[in-house]
C-alpha cells in the first residue's frame, strides 16, 4: 500500500478550537448554524456553508459550493489556516474519558480505492456522493480525511509512538471532551516502509468522503496536478478504536399497531418485557432492546440464516427477521419510515423516538473491528449505518489542496 505526505493546510495551534468543528455529516444544519454564530471563523463555514445562506437554499446547490469556496479562501488569507512549508506526515491523537486513539495523517491514491486496496464495506448514497464532489471540485480540496483501519502492526504502534515523544504542533480540547494533539512526523520514509508490507487498508468512516475523491478525480490530470489524484487519510490501528451501537427508529406500517407488532415479534423469537428499573442496553450480541407501547423489551435474535460474515452481524439479523417480513421496509437505505441514531445510549434514544414521531426503537448491540473485517475481507456489504467509531476524526485540522491550492 503506497502512502504520501504532504503539505497540509492547518489550523495553527492558536486557533484550532476556534477554526476546527465537527465533521460534515455528524451535525444538521441547526446545528451547523449555532456552531458558526458562536464562532465566525469556524471551519463549518466550509464544510456546511449552507449556513452562510438563506434558509430555503439549497445545501447541494452550486451556490452554497461557491460560498464554501470563498469562506476557505478567506480563512487561509486572514491566517486562520495556514499551509506547512513542507510536505510530511502527521501524528493525530484523540483522547476522550480516560481512552487515546492515534494514527497516521498521510495521503492515499485514488488508484488505491479503484484497485480494492481500500477495501469497502458500505455502499454510498448518490445524492451525497455528488455533493462531495462538487464540494471538492469547487474548493480545489479534500477537506475532510477519510478514517481508515488496518489490524494491530507491531511496526506501526512503535513508530506512532515514538513521533509522539515531541512537542506537538497542536493540542486542545473541545467542546465535546474530545483533546487532539498533533504532531510532525520526523521521517516519512519510515511510515512508508511500514505500508509497502501491508496490502490492503479498511475503509471505516468516510465511504462518501474517499468515493467522491476518486470520482472527482476523474475529471482532473495527475500529469498536470498530482496532488488531485490523492485525498487525505488518517490510519488508525484498529486495536484502538471503539465502535459505538447504531440504533434503529421506525415507524409502523399502515394496518398494524404496537401491540400486534409485538405479537409478531413474539412469534419469532424469544422476547421479554423490561421492569421500569431494568437497563435496556443490550448484554451482548444477538440482544436487541425495543421500545414499543411505551415500554422496554428485550429480543432474542433468531440465529443467522447463513454462515457468511454479513447473516452474523445483529444489524443485518434484524433486518431480515424484522424490519423486511413484519415492517414491510425493504431497503434500509432508502425507506423513509427507517432513520438512524448512533452512538447514544437507550434513554436518549426512547427520547429520539418522542420527539421524532416514531413508533419503535431498536437499540443494538455495537457491530466489532473484526465484523467488519471479515464482512470487507469476503467482499461482502454491510447494511447502512452499522458502524459508529467514536470519536470522530475534527475537520479543519489537516486539509488536503490540489489545483490552485496545491503545494507543487
Amino acid at each position: 500500500m503506497r502512502i504520501h505526505p504532504f503539505a497540509a493546510i492547518r489550523a495553527p495551534a492558536h486557533r484550532a478550537s476556534e477554526v476546527s468543528c465537527p465533521p460534515y455529516d455528524v451535525v444538521d444544519r441547526a446545528e451547523a448554524a449555532q456552531i458558526a454564530a458562536a464562532k465566525p471563523n469556524s471551519f463549518i463555514r466550509v464544510v456546511r456553508a449552507e449556513v452562510d445562506l438563506a434558509p430555503e437554499q439549497d445545501p447541494y446547490a452550486a451556490a452554497t459550493h461557491d460560498c464554501a469556496s470563498a469562506n476557505f479562501d478567506s480563512l487561509l488569507s486572514q491566517g486562520y489556516l495556514i499551509r506547512d512549508p513542507e510536505p510530511g506526515m502527521y501524528v493525530y491523537r484523540q483522547s476522550k474519558a480516560g481512552r487515546r486513539q492515534a494514527g497516521l495523517v498521510c495521503c492515499v491514491d485514488v488508484d488505491a480505492y479503484r484497485t480494492g486496496d481500500l477495501v469497502r464495506h458500505e455502499l454510498t448514497r448518490p445524492d451525497k456522493e455528488q455533493d462531495r464532489v462538487d464540494h471538492i471540485l469547487r474548493v480545489e480540496a479534500h477537506t475532510e480525511s477519510v478514517f481508515l483501519a488496518i489490524p494491530p502492526e507491531p511496526n506501526f504502534h512503535r513508530q506512532l509512538s515514538r513521533d509522539m515523544n515531541d512537542r506537538p504542533l497542536l493540542h486542545f480540547a473541545a467542546k465535546d471532551g474530545v483533546t487532539h494533539t498533533l504532531w510532525a512526523v520526523h521521517d516519512a520514509s519510515k511510515y512508508e516502509a511500514i505500508f509497502r508490507d501491508i496490502p490492503k487498508v479498511f475503509v471505516a468512516d468516510g465511504h462518501h468522503r474517499s468515493a467522491a475523491a476518486e470520482r472527482a478525480a476523474r475529471s482532473l490530470d495527475p500529469r498536470e496536478d498530482p496532488q488531485s489524484h490523492r485525498f487525505p487519510a488518517v490510519i488508525f490501528p484498529s486495536d484502538e478504536l471503539l465502535i459505538l451501537p447504531y440504533h434503529r427508529l421506525a415507524r409502523l406500517p399502515a394496518g398494524l399497531d404496537s401491540q400486534a407488532f409485538l405479537r409478531e415479534l413474539g412469534k419469532i423469537a424469544p422476547l421479554r418485557a423490561l421492569g421500569a428499573d431494568e437497563d435496556p442496553t443490550p448484554t451482548g450480541r444477538g440482544i436487541v432492546g425495543v421500545r414499543a407501547a411505551g415500554s422496554w423489551w428485550s429480543l432474542t435474535l433468531p440465529g443467522a440464516l447463513d454462515a457468511s460474515p454479513l447473516a452474523n452481524l445483529d444489524v443485518h439479523r434484524l433486518f431480515t427477521h424484522v424490519l423486511k417480513p413484519i415492517l414491510g421496509i425493504t431497503d434500509e437505505r432508502t425507506d423513509p419510515r427507517l432513520h438512524f441514531k448512533g452512538g447514544c445510549s437507550a434513554s436518549v434514544l426512547a427520547g429520539e423516538l418522542q420527539q421524532g414521531g416514531w413508533d419503535l426503537a431498536f437499540a443494538m448491540h455495537p457491530t466489532s473491528m473484526d465484523d467488519l473485517f471479515a464482512v470487507a475481507d469476503a467482499g461482502l456489504i454491510m447494511p447502512p449505518k452499522s458502524t459508529w467509531f467514536d470519536p470522530k476524526i475534527r475537520s479543519g485540522l489537516f486539509i488536503h489542496g490540489f489545483g490552485r491550492h496545491a503545494s507543487g
